[in-house]
């Protein structure tokens, strides 16, 4: 989620446009019902009085409604052709506390993700939750071993995004250069935590080098690695980033958030190959398509649109990839059950 306010009615990032897709151009392959395991979604409650960590001056009220929560989800994405088994949580405090004499983020993400636990545990589908933390903070053990307590905690997931900084790293900096917060993110093997990597195209490489020496930790690459539009058509910095992280073998990709490069990215051809390149840079059974709910409904993209346009997008690949794409790749990333069905 892009940096520093609210929910927009729809990002805007450079104008994008594009032609449709050609007479051409391929198709999906014949219409199979597809699991569906969504490695990139959020929960919140943005009510007066919240106790869930999360920021109403921030994050918005979806729909009218305060909290979108865990039935809410489960509707939205209950389209034809897809039967959703789960998914991961993904943090959304984030994106909160953009002021620096704000309230102390470590409680919030305490809060949240026991307030999340609760909303999953209702439900009989498979989910994990990728937290967030200060990985800066002396007491980060203290504060994983209390995050642990949650069923499911899998990852964690601190935003890093810096020039463009999102959101509060204008203050806080590029976390990548501090020593206090590479010291801690190399904890995170002892708690046997993926890390959701969610940065800017001009950091890929200093990531690429911390990552490279933590083997042990796996790493998921958020929204295609926040692209937007410029950096995809200038391409140099984007893609000798990106082929250093997919040189490490521990590093997976979510496609997704492609809204943020173009509010109709199914229809720019820039948008569209970019994601096949990346998904043959990583080899399909390292990539994830995600929903980024409620945030893609909000700038204009249901459910049924945004899956329809990643079918597409993988409509040249064999049935076996494809299955991993939607589902299998991110369980194994995340080290979610390998069956799950409602």
């Amino acid at each position: 989620m892009p940096a520093g306010a609210r929910l927009p009615d729809r990002f805007d990032e450079e104008a994008g446009g594009g032609e449709p897709p050609a007479s051409g151009a391929s198709r999906p392959c014949p219409f199979v019902r597809m699991k569906l395991w969504d490695p990139h979604f959020h929960l919140w409650d943005v009510s007066p009085g919240t106790m869930s960590g999360h920021d109403p001056s921030q994050l918005a009220a979806v729909d009218g409604d305060p909290v979108y929560g865990r039935t809410r989800y489960e509707a939205d994405l209950a389209i034809e052709g897809f039967e959703l088994t789960g998914g991961a949580l993904v943090e959304a405090v984030s994106v909160c506390h953009v002021e620096e004499d704000g309230p102390p983020f470590a409680g919030s993400c305490v809060a949240e993700a026991q307030w999340v636990s609760g909303q999953l545990a209702a439900s009989p589908l498979d989910y994990v939750i990728v937290a967030s933390a200060p990985l800066e903070d002396p007491d980060l053990p203290a504060i994983l071993h209390e995050l642990a307590s949650c069923p499911g905690l899998r990852g964690i997931r601190q935003i890093v995004n810096h020039e463009p900084s999102w959101p509060r790293n204008e203050w806080r900096g590029d976390f990548l250069d501090q020593a206090a917060w590479r010291r801690g993110f190399a904890r995170l093997e002892e708690f046997s935590l993926a890390f959701d990597l969610q940065l800017n195209p001009g950091q890929f490489r200093k990531a690429a080098r911390l990552v490279a020496r933590h083997p042990g930790i796996p790493i998921v690459i958020g929204h295609l690695g926040s692209p937007t539009l410029a950096d995809l058509r200038e391409g140099k910095v984007y893609w000798e980033g990106l082929e250093a992280l997919a040189d490490l073998e521990q590093v997976h990709i979510k496609i997704s958030m492609l809204s943020y490069a173009d509010g109709e990215w199914d229809r720019n051809p820039l948008v569209r190959d970019s994601v096949r390149r990346a998904m043959d840079l990583f080899g399909p059974g390292r990539c994830m398509f995600a929903s980024n709910f409620p945030v893609e409904k909000h700038v204009g993209w249901p459910a049924a649109r945004l899956f329809a346009a990643f079918r597409d997008l993988a409509s040249h690949l064999d049935p076996a990839d494809q299955e991993g794409l939607f589902a299998d790749n991110a369980r194994r990333a995340y080290g979610a059950a390998e069956t799950a069905s409602p």
